[in-house]
């Protein structure tokens, strides 16, 4: 692992933290229906995972709670935390999870009285908001690794928390409510990505976790890049410089998590793991070299793979390649600004299947200049695309997006941050799209039912199952979707229809 000189604190020596990830459901404003987001998965926090691992480099006595993946109630978290008696408590949020964070972080906080540290992208977005919460004490507005240990050596041994850049505090503990005072320091600079240390998953039980389509047990997620240079309008990724782990880097992780926690399949979490071809050559080698029994998938854009590199990840063990194809319209794709074309994604979709790769193609409904006729273009293309699998997914405008200045610059409001100011689950609405949250949640649903339920589908995708719980997975996901009565309400408010 690397080494943990760079955040090492003798201060913290003995200091005990633990971090809590907290459940989740659907709610308003989210990109997947409720059938879908219930049945995609369990995945680890790998965010809060890296910080856990920043934690133990820092000296500091580490406890993780997955209360998600574990299906811990309050009380059984409390439990747990009271048996470990933490000096802090650490979690992540997000902007449109937010109250859900925060039920949790306020239950807990009642019972285990200690300062809470919140982190995530959404604090470096809306800092001064979160801290108006009670319950939440402190804020890493920027990566963890850089921060979190000289923020916890400051709390430890008093210091001048105004001089640790990207922080969010009260001064004095000066209780949270608009119009007080939140102090939030400049950010930090970016860091060299090599030196972080790896995600604590010895703090996990990783048999929980899965994807709905993972067929092996251990199951994890792995990031080997952070950033993205491509500037697609609805990512907050492409505003972030684009820093890739070195090929050894990514091979002694692979090659931990085989060897130190029986990982059998994982799931590269980068916004494109294919930007540089290079390096995913490399990266494919050291697998060879260090003799890697494992199976992968991977995110990419269709313009940054070719024939060469698709033979190559396969023979290194990606047997899945998820798409972000997104339109089936050109004039929206040009939009989005997704440096492609119809003949391009059709090419590429093929040249992957005949490497004996699946391909999932990622599709998105409620676009600028969305229309019912775009949409049934977008339909029909992942019908004619020779792909594995498909998703479809409401367009949201999140938050350091351009698709969300877009909206703001049109309505004149900042939509989030009046949710964050008053918890009111308002529907945030689709820039230059006329097409309501209804019509939107009803053309998901029939992209979902035209695409599955072909029946050259159905028999293609009975002959793919290498499992018994794929099986039952996918044959539940399938059943809720056609089977949920129109017009059903589920507790979030959001309704299915036919």
């Amino acid at each position: 692992m690397p080494p943990s000189e760079p955040f090492r604190r003798a201060s913290l020596s003995g200091v005990k933290i633990a971090f809590v990830y907290t459940p989740y459901g659907a709610i308003r404003n989210e990109p997947g229906i409720k059938v879908v987001k219930d049945n995609y998965g369990v995945f680890p926090s790998l965010s809060l995972l890296y910080v856990a691992g920043v934690a133990e480099a820092a000296g500091c006595e580490v406890a993780f709670i997955d209360a998600h993946a574990e299906g811990l109630s309050v009380e059984q978290t409390v439990a747990r935390l009271a048996a470990f008696g933490p000096d802090f408590i650490g979690y992540t949020v997000t902007t449109y999870l937010f109250f859900q964070n925060l039920e949790w972080i306020r239950a807990i906080k009642k019972a285990v009285p200690v300062p809470v540290i919140v982190g995530g992208v959404h604090l470096s977005i809306y800092p001064q908001e979160t801290l108006l919460q009670d319950a939440i004490d402190y804020g890493v507005t920027g990566e963890a690794e850089w921060i979190l240990p000289d923020l916890l050596e400051a709390l430890v041994t008093g210091g001048d928390l105004g001089a640790i850049p990207g922080v969010a505090y009260k001064p004095d503990g000066v209780a949270g409510h608009e119009g007080s005072l939140v102090r939030v320091t400049p950010a930090v600079t970016e860091q060299n990505v090599e030196l972080s240390p790896f995600p604590a998953r010895h703090l996990i039980d990783n048999s929980l976790y899965y994807s709905f389509i993972s067929q092996y047990k251990n199951f994890t997620p792995i990031i080997t890049s952070r950033g993205c240079p491509f500037r697609c309008i609805f990512c907050e990724q492409g505003a972030r410089r684009f820093r890739p782990r070195s090929p050894a880097s990514v091979g002694d992780e692979l090659e931990h998590c085989v060897r130190e926690h029986g990982v059998r399949e994982l799931d590269f979490f980068d916004s494109s793991f294919t930007i540089q071809k290079d390096r995913v050559m490399a990266i494919c080698d050291e697998i060879h070299r260090r003799k890697l029994d494992i199976v992968w998938a991977m995110r990419s854009r269709v313009d940054c793979v070719d024939r060469e590199m698709l033979q190559a990840i396969r023979r290194a063990g990606c047997t899945r390649v998820y798409y972000g194809v997104e339109s089936g319209n050109r004039e929206i794709l040009r939009v989005l600004r997704k440096a492609t074309d119809l003949d391009q994604i059709k090419r590429v979709i093929r040249e992957t299947r005949e490497a004996d790769i699946h391909a999932f193609g990622y599709f998105m409904v409620g676009m600028p200049l969305e229309d019912a006729g775009t949409i049934r273009q977008t339909i029909r293309l992942s019908r004619e695309l020779d792909l594995d699998y498909a998703q479809f997914s409401k367009v949201t405008p999140m938050p350091a997006t351009e698709l969300y200045d877009m909206l703001m610059q049109d309505t004149g409001r900042d939509w989030w941050r009046e949710f964050m100011l008053t918890g009111r689950e308002v529907e945030v609405p689709r820039p230059r799209c006329d097409l309501s949250e209804a019509e939107v949640e009803r053309w998901i649903r029939l992209a979902y039912l035209r695409f599955y339920f072909r029946p050259s589908y159905v028999l293609r995708a009975l002959r793919r199952v290498q499992s018994w719980d794929e099986l039952v997975r996918s044959a539940r996901t399938a059943a809720q979707m056609a089977f949920t009565p129109p017009g059903d309400h589920d507790e979030t408010g959001m309704e299915v229809h036919d």
